[in-house]
């Protein structure tokens, strides 16, 4: 992660030193570093990277399950279950396919967290 940090502070202004689809993985790139410490961010270039047009389908998978991830974060349930029926799609070769099933568990522990104990009286 420093190296790529590194790398990508050499690229000043990308929307003059890049062409389109390397802007994507421009944006990709950065979607990726911020993942780890700042969602939102992450979520922000992500939508970015697939808005220009990312060329692989695995790429476009990531970006897919990072947005779900985010959105699940937020509370937007409908938005993270369709992102994440789009990742598994477009995952051709079934590497996510541990990463989405750790995401559907959760989201499973959010609607159990959501419903009333029936053995709690009001």
């Amino acid at each position: 992660m420093k190296g790529l940090k590194k790398y990508l502070k050499y690229v000043k202004n990308p929307k003059l030193q890049l062409v389109k689809s390397q802007l994507a993985y421009y944006y990709f790139l950065h979607g990726i570093l911020y993942s780890e410490s700042d969602i939102y961010q992450s979520e922000n270039y992500m939508q970015k990277a697939l808005d220009l047009g990312l060329k692989f389908k695995q790429n476009i998978a990531i970006a897919k399950l990072n947005i779900a991830i985010a959105s699940l974060s937020k509370g937007n349930k409908k938005k993270a279950e369709l992102l994440l029926l789009e990742a598994k799609k477009t995952d051709i070769h079934g590497l996510l396919h541990e990463q989405i099933q750790i995401i559907k568990i959760q989201m499973k522990k959010m609607n159990i967290g959501n419903r009333q104990n029936p053995f709690i009286r009001i």
